[in-house]
């Protein structure tokens, strides 16, 4: 094997100018910093009265702890964290032997402008705070309110990264468990003296391992299940003056999806007074019964009587009607909320074959909605169906509309003419009205996260029972007496001065008016 000697390879530069060189980057690396030179400013009582003066000028820069105490060093908050720092410094030392706190700074002062700010100065934080509160929440609606205010308006990622911080502050985080969960109900549960102020009535926490016996729908529940109840003691009180309730359960609200329900009553004059509302991990049997269960359990509590509503108003839901069954063990009336009911036959008489056939069903079905009693309805709908079911021409659309119309609507939730119950609405709107507005000015439209609509919800309430205050300017009132409006005034005196004969048929137990329709000459 053949083999060749390599030249020994030779630097340019000596080694006298090799070692210079190492020599210079090793003295280059161990350059020691500037020593700072402190001044003793003053010595402080307590810790709170020096942490007022960092306020937004000072930010926490690093800590150290000596024998003397935890020293706490303050960079300028006028300059970037990363690249030259201002030369002015603060430094807090807490003593480890005493709750003084000694402030010292730098001899050195700022080497800046006065004016020059880092971050989102205070005055804007403060209008921030303000316009989040009135309920401009979006980042490009409080830049477009600032810059209308003629403020130095902040970057998006620094108005942004605010907003996460303020509503950490205010909602608190957006994680919760069951465990804190549980602790956020026991800290709120206290019956407050306040008339306004909510609190938890009552609160049923299931956790994974825990069964449930005695309820029904456990197949339908995964994992663990809660359900919570807010009220205030002045939404208790409008029970005493209401004769039914209305129920329904609302979404979009809470961000885990979630369902809100709320219970209520309304008055003479058709406007909605709510008793609470409840988050529940479902909108079933239970979760109903337990928001029922939980209006009594106030009621006991704050040394009320019972509550015995003679009717419930809802939609066709068998949670809410089987709920109440379950609590209310007296006879009442269950109304059909005439508006659910007619959207549902609505999607339904649009299979029909004759559109002509279609309009004047649902015609009838509205005559048949003005009965204003139980024996009148149960006629009408006799002859409804005798009406439709003979008809010339057979139409098997038309017979399978009956069919599910007798069944639904006759049989299953046959309340949802006018005369259930006087004095009880035969709609539920009112309760609708009410979730629209808690999505309107509760949230502003916002889905938020089960730990912070907690504290949402509770706001709510209290808002509620605000508004019902006696002595507030704009107080909503429980109506005892209808509104009678003068248009209605002056129909009954044109009525009253026509001269229609009024028949009156008397039997064992009450009167019938027979009054003719229309004027006869």
């Amino acid at each position: 094997m053949n083999t060749t000697q390599v030249a020994q390879y030779e630097s340019e530069s000596s080694d006298e100018e090799t070692q210079e060189k190492h020599t210079n980057v090793i003295g280059k690396a161990k350059r020691r910093r500037e020593s700072k030179f402190w001044i003793e400013e003053a010595t402080y009582n307590h810790s709170s009265e020096v942490e007022a003066l960092i306020k937004d000028d000072w930010s926490k820069h690093y800590v150290n702890y000596t024998e003397r105490g935890r020293k706490v060093y303050y960079r300028c908050n006028k300059k970037k964290r990363r690249g030259p720092q201002c030369p002015a410094n603060m430094c807090l030392l807490y003593h480890a032997d005493t709750d003084q706190v000694t402030c010292y700074k730098t001899e050195n002062g700022h080497a800046h402008d006065g004016d020059e700010i880092r971050g989102v100065s205070g005055k804007v934080k403060q209008v921030v705070v303000e316009l989040y509160s009135d309920g401009v929440t979006k980042p490009k609606q409080i830049m477009r309110a600032l810059e209308a205010r003629k403020m130095k308006t902040p970057t998006y990622g620094q108005l942004n990264s605010y907003l996460v911080h303020l509503r950490k502050k205010k909602y608190g985080s957006h994680q919760i468990s069951l465990g804190e969960l549980e602790q956020w109900c026991q800290a709120n549960e206290s019956i407050p003296t306040n008339e306004d102020t909510a609190f938890v009535v009552s609160y049923e926490i299931k956790y994974d391992d825990e069964d449930d016996e005695d309820d029904e729908d456990v197949e339908d529940y995964q994992g663990s299940r809660f359900r919570i109840f807010i009220s205030s003691l002045r939404l208790l009180n409008i029970t005493l003056l209401s004769s039914h309730i209305n129920a329904d359960a609302t979404y979009k609200l809470v961000w885990q999806g979630f369902p809100v329900l709320v219970v209520g009553t309304t008055d003479l004059k058709k406007s909605f007074h709510p008793f609470g509302l409840s988050i529940c991990s479902n909108e079933k049997t239970k979760d109903f019964e337990f928001i029922f269960k939980s209006i009594q359990l106030g009621l006991v509590n704050t040394n009320k009587g019972l509550f015995k509503p003679t009717a419930l108003v809802s939609d066709a839901a068998d949670a809410i009607k089987n709920g109440f069954r379950k609590v209310f063990d007296h006879p009442y009336d269950e109304i059909m909320c005439w508006a659910h009911m007619k959207r549902k036959v609505n999607n339904r008489v649009c299979h029909i074959d004759a559109k002509c056939l279609a309009k004047e069903i649902l015609e009838d079905i509205e005559m048949l909605q003005l009965s204003n009693s139980k024996d009148l309805f149960q006629l009408a709908s006799s002859l409804f169906l005798k009406k439709w079911k003979n008809l010339k021409q057979k139409n098997q659309s038309v017979l399978n509309f009956l069919d599910y119309f007798q069944k639904e609507w006759l049989e299953s939730n046959d309340g949802w003419y006018e005369g259930v119950q006087l004095y009880v609405p035969s709609t539920n709107n009112a309760l609708e009205a009410t979730n629209r507005t808690i999505k309107d000015d509760g949230t502003f439209r916002e889905r938020h996260t089960l730990s912070r609509f907690l504290q949402i919800s509770s706001d709510i309430v209290n808002n509620w029972s605000k508004e019902r205050d006696p002595s507030s300017i704009n107080a909503k009132l429980f109506a005892t007496e209808p509104d009678i409006p003068l248009s209605l005034w002056t129909l009954s005196y044109q009525w009253a001065k026509s001269t229609k004969d009024v028949i009156c048929v008397s039997n064992d137990s009450s009167e019938a008016f027979y009054i003719p329709a229309r004027d006869l000459t």
